[in-house]
């Protein structure tokens, strides 16, 4: 009973305790509390130090309180919570000490007492102690304890790692007011728009007050300032804005310069640094003609411009009106810009305009230029008539001036009718072409029955469409063919288009040309077999061959791949200028057939890597996978068959290549001969299911199929550039001494145009070795995966 009376005392002392402290630990936490969230730091130090003399002055009184009327229970005291807590009734631990007063030696008297002790020991057996109670309902009956415990727990979360300068804060004030100030440092930019594509500018506190500074109207200026006394203001003119405190001693602040003409920081009434302004406002665009419009050889117009903006043009474009009719909806049309984000362009466009109903119409057009912030100008308007193609065939050109007739006078239809089924009665006219004589029926009777205003530009296009296919036929198509992909090529360049799609485009950039060339050859053709006769060149004409427009389609291809984006632009602005230029002359020639038989055994040298490529990559994957308990499964070894027939085939491939490539070149590539010969030991490896084994000479093999097409690239250039040219240089100006691409008489290559800046060959060659040591990387499974990763991306990017 001895340790329970000890822990009864206890209880009733803790019971005792926190009614008495109650008061003390609520002020301590409230000044923990608004100490961690560091709130008195912010008041003036006078007020500070009263504060903090309330809370000690508070603290002290309660502590005080608290333990004069603190006392340890008596042993009575404990005894009686020890028989409340028990329930026992008439006090069994008070009796149990007491004696028998009177009668100890009657033996009835004893034996009644040692009953009755017994009785009061089987009831000491029963004694427990219950849990102490802290009482504090009684002297905080609001629970302002729970408040005071939830503002101690945002108080922690809000100051963190930061508590230990926080509570040395709320205990050390600001106790004079002439106690230094903390040393200053102010750091000030200012950020111009992001359309300016200007630095941002950073201000030297000591170069304040020196000559005026020029930023663009809108900047954002952003001040940050450490130490001092007193909240900074920033003064921009007339307007003031106050900084924000971020800590104690910091402060920043943000504005946009909108005016004025000075900017300063003050602190305190005092001036810490002062710059003069001088804002420059965002001027518009200006744009203006450098010729007028003009018609070239393939009946497109022409538009040279000059444009020019202070922070770059974001769009270029023209408008055109009908000179015979103002009020119908203008013609626009967007100009090609040399680059992104350019201060002054000089471009040319070409537009094919045949196709639309205004063509061979007087126009009015204005050249129209756009910057990053919306602001427009036009130039002054230039008059000019649309040009129109010349047909040559009777029916076509009749077909033409019907559809001119109807842009002309929509709502005469009956005249238009009537000629064309005057058209439709003469099939001997056409060579009773059933399409022309079935688009020339649905004309007619779509004029009649239609009467909606869209019926007539739709019979429009088909009688435009009619009149080409009797014109022309293929070529028509392959030149319409030729210009979209050569717009689409130039607008990816502009917008930074990845590799895949450039290489997409100039792939078929390339078959289109091909396609137009030969289209044209045919028709040149068709014309000697009816008797044509064939036109003697000006003096000062320049001979086209197809030949320098393939090679200028590779050398493109080559720099959009390395990374030259610019300089391919150029190449292909001026490869578009040349076909626009581009007469038809007996004496021109496409691609002659060794070429064609280069660029073709390239295109498969290459195809066939992509597929080696493929062939290793799959075994890679297929010799990371786990290996069951019974062996390799049925679809792995079924793979591993397939890739086996694969790789035979591509040996069989490269085997061909390497004949048609000997009797080319009268020699094959050592490298080639190597790479066949690990192309057979990675088949015995496939064939003998030890997929594992034939990784390497996979490797090998796509590694020297990579040197072979080098050689072989260069073996081409060295064949076509070096050894053909000297016979019939291309492109030769009687008395000028330049071939098509303004170049001068030297080595027969493809130099850098005037005013292109193209990265000479040793660059080139660079970039090239860069990209085929990554490749041979990238071959090599055994590297880490993080490795393959990086160089995928740089492949990607390159």
């Amino acid at each position: 009973m001895g340790p329970l009376l000890v822990l009864a005392r206890t209880a009733l002392f803790w019971e005792r305790v926190w009614p008495a402290v109650w008061p003390a630990v609520g002020i301590a936490g409230l000044f923990l509390a608004i100490a961690l969230l560091d709130l008195l730091p912010f008041l003036p130090g006078w007020m500070h130090v009263i504060l903090l003399i309330a809370f000690a002055a508070g603290l002290g009184l309660a502590a005080a309180r608290a333990l004069r009327g603190l006392r340890w229970p008596s042993l009575e005291q404990g005894r009686r919570r020890l028989e409340i807590d028990s329930g026992l009734a008439h006090r069994p631990l008070t009796t149990f000490d007491d004696e028998l007063a009177a009668g100890a030696g009657d033996r009835d008297s004893a034996g009644l007492w040692d009953l009755h002790r017994r009785r009061l020991a089987a009831q000491l057996r029963k004694l427990r102690l219950g849990l102490p109670r802290a009482g504090l309902a009684a002297v905080d009956p609001f629970a302002l304890r729970t408040a005071l415990g939830l503002l101690l727990v945002i108080a922690l979360v809000a100051a963190r790692e930061d508590w230990p300068g926080r509570l040395q804060r709320a205990v050390t004030p600001e106790l004079s007011a002439f106690a230094a100030a903390p040393p200053t440092r102010l750091d000030v930019w200012i950020t111009p728009p992001a359309y300016t594509a200007l630095a941002p500018l950073f201000l030297d506190p000591a170069t304040s007050g020196e000559e005026a500074l020029s930023v663009p109207l809108g900047s954002r200026v952003l001040a940050q300032l450490e130490g001092g006394r007193g909240l900074p203001t920033l003064v921009i003119g007339d307007a003031s804005t106050p900084f924000v405190a971020v800590t104690r001693d910091a402060y920043k602040v943000e504005a946009e310069l909108t005016g004025g003409e000075r900017l300063a920081i003050m602190q305190d009434k005092l001036e810490l640094a002062a710059w003069r302004l001088a804002l420059m406002p965002d001027k518009p665009p200006e744009i203006e003609f450098l010729s007028a419009p003009a018609r070239t050889e393939r009946a497109t117009l022409r538009i040279d411009y000059l444009a020019s903006d202070d922070y770059g043009l974001s769009a270029v474009g023209a408008i055109i009106r009908r000179l015979d009719d103002p009020k119908a909806e203008p013609m626009e049309l967007n100009l090609a810009l040399p680059g992104p984000g350019l201060r002054t362009a000089e471009g040319t466009s070409y537009h094919d305009l045949t196709p639309h109903p205004w063509a061979g119409l007087a126009v009015d057009i204005r050249l129209v230029a756009e910057d990053a912030t919306g602001q427009r100008a036009e130039s002054d308007p230039i008059r000019t008539v649309i040009p129109e193609r010349i047909f040559n065939h009777p029916v076509a050109r009749a077909l033409v001036e019907l559809r001119k007739q109807l842009t002309l006078n929509p709502e005469g239809r009956l005249p238009v009718v009537r000629a064309l089924s005057e058209i439709y009665e003469r099939p001997e006219h056409y060579f009773h072409d059933i399409v022309v004589a079935l688009a020339i029926r649905s004309a007619e009777r779509r004029l009649i029955h239609d009467r909606r205003p869209e019926a007539v530009i739709e019979v429009q296009q088909l009688l435009w469409d009619t009149a080409l296919h009797i014109e022309e036929g293929e070529l028509a198509i392959a030149e319409r063919d030729l210009r979209e992909i050569q717009k689409q090529l130039m607008e990816a360049l502009n917008r930074g288009a990845d590799d895949a799609e450039i290489q997409r485009l100039m792939d078929q950039l390339q078959e289109a040309l091909d396609r137009f060339l030969q289209a044209l050859a045919e028709q040149l053709q068709e014309q000697l077999a009816e008797g044509g006769e064939m036109q003697p060149l000006p003096p000062d004409a320049e001979i086209l061959q197809g030949d320098d427009l393939q090679n200028l389609i590779d050398r493109a291809r080559e720099l959009a791949r390395t990374g030259a984006r610019d300089a391919a632009r150029d190449l292909l602005a001026q490869l578009q200028n040349m076909l626009e230029n581009l007469r038809a002359n007996p004496f021109s020639q496409g691609l002659d057939q060794t070429s064609r038989n280069a660029f073709e055994m390239m295109r498969n040298m290459e195809s066939l890597m992509e597929r080696q490529q493929e062939l290793l990559d799959r075994g890679y994957r297929r010799s990371q996978r786990p290996v069951p308990e019974g062996g390799r499964s049925p679809s792995d070894e079924q793979e591993t068959q397939e890739d086996a027939l694969g790789q035979e085939r591509l040996r069989r491939e490269l085997g061909d290549i390497m004949r048609r490539l000997g009797e080319a070149l009268g020699e094959i590539p050592r490298s080639l001969g190597r790479a066949e010969r690990s192309m057979s030991e990675a088949r015995d490896a496939l064939d003998g299911d030890h997929s594992s084994d034939a990784i390497a000479p996979q490797s090998r093999a796509l590694d020297q199929l990579q040197q072979g097409l080098q050689a072989m690239a260069d073996r081409f250039m060295e064949q076509m550039g070096m050894g053909q040219r000297g016979s019939g240089q291309v492109g030769a100006r009687p008395g000028m001494g330049r071939d098509p691409f303004g170049r001068r008489a030297g080595d027969g290559g493809l130099e850098a145009l005037e005013g292109v800046k193209i990265p000479d060959r040793m660059e080139l060659r660079r970039a090239r070795e860069i990209l085929d040591e990554l490749r041979r990387r990238r071959g090599d499974r055994w590297r880490p995966a993080q490795e393959l990763d990086y160089i995928d991306r740089l492949l990607r990017r390159f």
